[in-house]
């Protein structure tokens, strides 16, 4: 490839091309994706705040699941066992989700997150986790938990016949656990119910406004790459 402009020769290597091409793509294909999580998050706040306002329903009615973030109202009976989320953070302080299964009055079994408590940074103690006994009644909405999650580790550590920390919400692991069949949703206990602790859950970890800046500064780098290319390769003409 040879271009004349004025005074300057445009004269780049093939090997050149073909590698600031790839680079400019790969950035690029990158804004792009950052685009389309943003438009994603937009949907789900704008479902959420749609669902939020809407009169909680009467669940379980029927074997339909409910939506994502929908607000429901069951009663049933705690079991014994506590599933501590690990890696939870409030105020920047460390602690675990707490974890409760619920049998249902129709004896299925539904996950209850009943909110945030602080933990032992040195990890010596566990918390002290009381669960109601006899019928309650349970405001909240349903989550479903993403699959796409990474471990290193195993997913449960077992600490008692019913204590048990995990890394993830894994519906099919706890079920081994409880050696009962659970819904593939929790309910997270809405802040008006008893039997909870802190409750604070963004409906989303990463605002749409960082999105959209990581979506800039990928096309930013893209168009930079393209730049320099012009630069290095555009040489004086003798």
């Amino acid at each position: 490839m040879n271009v004349v402009l004025f005074k300057y020769q445009f004269k780049p290597h093939w090997a050149v091309i073909v590698l600031t091409l790839l680079f400019i793509a790969l950035f690029t294909r990158l804004g792009f994706w950052q685009l389309s999580r943003a438009n994603e998050k937009k949907q789900m706040l704008a479902m959420a705040q749609t669902l939020s306002q809407k009169q909680a329903i009467k669940w379980p009615s029927g074997e339909i699941l409910p939506k994502q973030y929908q607000r429901l109202n069951t009663q049933g009976y705690f079991l014994p066992a506590v599933f501590l989320l690990d890696n939870q953070h409030y105020q920047h302080q460390f602690g675990y989700d707490v974890i409760s299964p619920l049998v249902l009055t129709n004896g299925d079994v539904v996950l209850v997150d009943r909110g945030w408590v602080a933990a032992d940074l040195m990890r010596h103690a566990l918390p002290s986790i009381d669960s109601p006994n006899g019928l309650v009644d349970i405001d909240g909405s349903a989550y479903y938990p993403s699959s796409k999650n990474w471990l290193l580790g195993p997913a449960m550590d077992k600490k008692d016949e019913n204590l048990a920390i995990i890394e993830l919400i894994d519906t099919q692991l706890i079920s081994q656990f409880l050696h009962k069949s659970v819904y593939p949703f929790i309910i997270r206990l809405s802040s008006q119910s008893k039997y909870g602790f802190v409750r604070d859950w963004p409906v989303i970890a990463m605002s749409v406004e960082r999105h959209y800046g990581y979506a800039f500064q990928w096309f930013a780098i893209a168009f930079a790459i393209f730049i320099i290319f012009i630069i290095l390769n555009m040489k004086k003409k003798v």
